[in-house]
């Protein structure tokens, strides 16, 4: 039976990149496996770290110790030049380390190896076996995409310098490190030295044999084998060139020596600090995102206090307003009661006074026999008088 997507057909440890559409391509090789830091081509960072490595050497041995008064430019020449060999020396220590583990090493380096997509890269361990290397590596190793072999005891892939950090290159790496910085500290202060006396008293730098014919405007680079005349602008600005990069470079080193300093007291690798940290950060995003347990309870426990309150708050509203349709209706009835009464007796007075006015006959024979009446006892007591 065949696959119909071809899947078996493809050879142990080959795997193929897998896009989002879930189409898989032919693998393509585009690199071999690096065995160390000197597999071409080089990178423009390590062509950078053999640029500045020569021009501190040619600066420093060449233009400013031998400025130096005697005995101090035989003491710099010893010290200087013995840092610069051992820098060298640690330097071509790690680069030329294979840090790959043995099973991997035992390998042909001439077979090419695929480029591994990402959305599949966690899937090529599988019980300590690495199916691109196609060999068993430790729990500690990682395979690493820049120089595409696993390395044992994996720290970092260092770009300046072309190659993995592992354990078996770790230590001259370190040692590399720490010449480094205290090359640089002696650049620095030597040609500060040079620069500052310059100023101050600039007979002391002209101590050599061959400043005796040469104007004071004038000095001597590279002596005492090739020497070459130059004005005192050129000696200043080289001076000056070199502080501003010599600190530059220091303060580098200086940090990344702190940092593997710091690694070491804590136990752990480069890798093992990178993967804390952005285990860190996701779970920092995960808190942003879930709030914590106690800040769930509390406003679980204020939104049931909040719905407490309205249902209370709701209750009373309603008895409230029940209380004032009550009063307003007994008010009302009050009210249409006196309008009732007033109104019937409105209505008997305005009965009298009909009664009394009344234009009939029988209303107004009431009215003179009144008047008639009156007038009689009026006359009568007009007579007794």
């Amino acid at each position: 039976m065949i696959c119909p997507k071809g899947c078996c057909a493809r050879p142990h440890g080959k795997i193929a990149p897998t896009h989002a559409g879930g189409q898989s391509e032919p693998v393509t090789p585009v690199r071999y496996g690096s065995r160390n830091g000197w597999t071409l081509p080089p990178t423009k960072k390590q062509l950078a770290v053999w640029m500045h490595y020569v021009y501190f050497a040619v600066v420093t041995l060449g233009i400013y110790i031998p400025l130096l008064p005697s005995p101090w430019n035989l003491v710099s020449y010893g010290v200087v030049g013995g840092v610069f060999f051992l820098h060298l020396v640690a330097y071509v220590a790690t680069v030329s380390v294979d840090a790959a583990h043995p099973n991997v090493r035992a390998n042909n380096y001439n077979s090419p190896l695929p480029t591994i997509h990402r959305s599949q890269r966690e899937f090529i361990f599988k019980d300590e076996f690495c199916t691109v290397c196609e060999a068993e590596v430790g729990p500690k190793a990682k395979h690493c995409w820049a120089c595409n072999k696993c390395v044992m005891d994996f720290d970092h892939h260092c770009m300046w310098l072309n190659t993995c950090i592992g354990r078996r290159n770790y230590w001259f790496f370190f040692a590399m490190v720490v010449s480094g910085v205290i090359l640089l500290l002696l650049v620095v202060v030597i040609v500060l030295f040079v620069f500052i006396e310059h100023y101050i008293n600039p007979a002391m730098l002209r101590t050599a044999p061959q400043f005796q014919n040469v104007k004071s405007s004038a000095w001597l680079l590279f002596l005492p084998l090739a020497t070459v005349k130059v004005n005192t602008v050129w000696l200043l600005v080289f001076a000056g060139f070199s502080v501003l990069l010599g600190l530059n470079s220091l303060v580098r080193m200086t940090l990344l020596l702190s940092f593997h300093i710091h690694l070491l007291r804590k136990n752990i690798s480069t890798y093992d600090y990178i993967l804390r940290e952005r285990e860190a950060e996701r779970d920092a995003e995960a808190a942003l995102k879930e709030p914590s347990p106690d800040v769930d309870k509390s406003r679980k426990q204020t939104s049931a206090t909040a719905v407490g309150i309205t249902s209370q708050t709701v209750v009373e509203i309603q008895s409230l307003a029940i209380e004032s349709t009550v009063e307003y209706i007994d008010e009302e009835k009050r009210t249409s009661h006196q309008d009732s009464s007033d109104t019937t007796q409105t209505r008997r007075q305005n009965r009298k006074t009909v009664y009394s006015f009344s234009p009939h006959k029988k209303g107004l024979k009431k009215g003179f026999q009144n008047k008639n009446r009156s007038r009689k006892t009026s006359k009568r007591k007009q007579r007794h008088t």
